[in-house]
Parts: structure tokens; sequence; C-alpha cells
């Protein structure tokens, strides 16, 4: 077993332990559903389910997953949790019972609500996980969970688009990637992991071939490579992106 399959173990345990049989399931998210995890670059990226967590168990989850009670392997943890009957209502809103960012390498985050932060990546995220139908337990995630049509997802998808271009600070090798992958899902309803998007990218724009290439090789390097790939081209890029998303 190696040290992220053990972490995952940890987690669902920890989770158990807590909700006491009402924990719905555990979803890998980000490259972790795609298996394509890259050490050096990759979250994990985790979402969990349970039925009516109280605001004492949702401290508790904090706390046993915080990376000094619970150190992870990967540059940082995402976890989000939701209440199994909220998570069954939405559609693009947030929902989330707690949004936590714990790690190494990524800013602390514990939130009960979006407050006034993007939203777009959780209903992105929950289309992900129920596509790619993978559970660490429990059942499926996509018997609870509204499908949403691509026609209500894509504006949701222009917009993170539109902040990412608006934002684009030492990481515009990802932002390239995943406007790749926003561009593969616009033309054919459905999520790949990057470098595959990034691949299927250069092939129908083979003008935006070098950045992609340089986006790729930027992104294999680690998190501090991504202010490497030239910002003007990137710009350039996003905005055509974001114009055929909302064409």
């Amino acid at each position: 077993m190696n040290n992220i399959d053990g972490y995952l173990g940890a987690v669902v345990d920890r989770l158990q332990r807590i909700f006491r049989g009402r924990l719905v399931g555990v979803y890998p998210a980000g490259s972790l559903a795609f298996d394509a995890y890259q050490p050096g670059r990759s979250d994990i990226d985790l979402v969990a389910v349970a039925s009516s967590p109280t605001p004492t168990e949702i401290a508790e989850v904090v706390a046993a997953l915080d990376h000094a009670a619970l150190p992870c392997p990967a540059t940082g943890l995402e976890f989000v949790l939701y209440d199994s009957s909220t998570l069954a209502t939405l559609s693009t809103e947030a929902g989330f019972a707690l949004n936590l960012n714990t790690g190494a390498e990524l800013p602390y985050k514990a939130e009960l609500t979006p407050g006034d932060g993007p939203t777009f990546w959780y209903p992105i995220d929950r289309d992900m996980v129920r596509q790619q139908r993978r559970a660490l337990i429990g059942q499926p995630f996509a018997d609870l969970v509204t499908r949403v049509r691509s026609r209500h997802l894509l504006p949701v998808v222009a917009e993170s688009v539109a902040v990412q271009l608006a934002h684009l600070g030492e990481h515009g090798d990802n932002a390239v990637l995943n406007g790749c992958r926003a561009l593969r899902y616009h033309a054919e309803h459905t999520w790949s992991p990057k470098r595959a998007a990034a691949a299927w990218a250069a092939q129908r724009l083979p003008d935006e071939a070098e950045l992609i290439g340089a986006a790729l090789d930027s992104h294999a390097k680690g998190r501090e490579a991504g202010h490497s790939v030239d910002r003007e081209a990137t710009t350039a890029f996003l905005t055509h992106v974001h114009a055929t998303l909302t064409a």
C-alpha cells in the first residue's frame, strides 16, 4: 500500500468514526478520479457525503483531517463535505456543509459557506465525480446527485475560465490546461484529465500547440514552475476559450 492509499484509508476511517454509520460515501475527485495524480503537483481532492452532519461533527472533521493531525502526502487536501439531503437538490450552487483545504502547500481554509468566494468549482467537481463513478466507500455518487445538463453547466464553466483569466498568477500552466478541458467539455459534453484534454486541444488548435506543450512541461515540474508559461499567450488563449464557451 503506497502513501496515498494509506492516507485515503485513514481519511475514510476517521470519517466513519465521526459519523457513526451516517457516512453515505467518500469519492475521489480531481486528478484521483481520472487516475491522473501527479506527485509534486496534484492535490488530493475528496468529496464526502453524510446524513445530517451536525456542527459538532463538522468541527471534528476539521480537526481530524487537519494536516497537523493527519499529514497529507500530496501538496494538500481539498475536501468537500455535503449533507445528503442538500446534495440531492443542488444544481449549480455550492451547497457544501464544509470546504476544507489543508496541507503543506495549500493556504488553509475551513469554511461552512462560500461567502464572497467563487462557487463554480463545486458543480464542476460534482459533475466530474458523477461522471467517473468511483467511490472509496459507499453508494454510487450518481445516485445521490441530480445530473446538471451541459447547457446549464456551460455558463459555470465559462465563469471558471473568466475568473482564471482575471487572476492569472503563478499557475498560468494550470489555467491553460483547465482551458483545454473546458474546450473539450464544450465540444463533447464530457470531462477528461488535463493531459488528455491538452492533447485533444493541441490537435484542434495547432496555433496553440506550443503554448499547450509549454503548459504541460511546466505542470510536470511542480507548482513552483507555473509562472514560466507566457502570460500574454495565456491571456490570448483563455480569451479565445471564453469566447467559444459563451458564443
